[in-house]
């Protein structure tokens, strides 16, 4: 009887422990969607447009535009390859499918080897860029935050892994505000991340992320602004 009871206590703390731990986890997803202006303003935010420069692109080069329809998925790709090809590409994030494509201003039909590359290397570039400028609204799941004092400001900090596996490390953000203000990824690389702006109908989303490491990880976003309604022709005509 004794260890039956024993076993039962032990079991109602674990089981207590996981609850905690959850409701943290809850709780800091919370504050990074306040820190933006709340998941309502997201959710009721069609179209995004961001134009990135650095980011360590090694395929494409810096004042890479994207305009985003995020419940289709559709994205407007517009800027130039590390050759120096101009390139208009429409395509689909979410299934991973390239619809049109044009090379200084020739269009080119997809399924081609030079369009599935070039797609390749613009896509892969549009994943680390979305998942910076995105980021506080990407995180869903999270470990428990703890407490760490960085530049004599009191920050919480909490462990991730986005579901795309495309990042993953350790976020500090100020539990007041809900603005990150620190990222140390999965490689131990360090970004110090800041430049909060309203995008459109008061959403913010984080727009400077500078690398402590090397200044060709830094990202920063000149342009990000969002739309409640885009002409269509935007998704079907380069």
């Amino acid at each position: 009887m004794r260890t039956y009871l024993m076993a039962a206590i032990i079991g109602l703390l674990a089981l207590t422990a996981g609850q905690v731990k959850a409701q943290a986890s809850q709780e800091s997803v919370s504050i990074l969607w306040k820190g933006i202006g709340g998941k309502t303003k997201w959710d009721n935010t069609n179209y995004i447009l961001f134009v990135a420069s650095g980011n360590e692109s090694k395929y494409v080069q810096s004042g890479r535009k994207f305009l985003i329809n995020k419940r289709s998925g559709q994205v407007r790709f517009e800027g130039r390859l590390s050759d120096g090809d101009n390139i208009i590409a429409i395509f689909n994030f979410k299934t991973q499918k390239i619809m049109k494509f044009s090379s200084n201003g020739v269009e080119s039909k997809s399924g081609s080897s030079e369009v599935d590359d070039a797609f390749a290397k613009i896509n892969e570039q549009f994943k680390k860029d979305a998942s910076f400028i995105f980021l506080p609204t990407l995180i869903d799941k999270a470990g428990k935050a703890a407490s760490k004092i960085i530049n004599a400001e009191k920050l919480q900090y909490i462990s991730f892994q986005l579901r795309d596996n495309n990042l993953a490390g350790d976020l500090y953000f100020n539990p007041e505000t809900g603005y990150i203000k620190q990222l140390v990824d999965q490689d131990g690389n360090e970004f110090y991340v800041n430049g909060y702006k309203d995008i459109g109908g008061g959403l913010f989303l984080p727009t400077t992320f500078k690398s402590m490491g090397s200044q060709e990880k830094s990202t920063s976003f000149t342009t990000v602004a969002a739309f409640t309604e885009m002409e269509d022709s935007k998704f079907s005509t380069l």
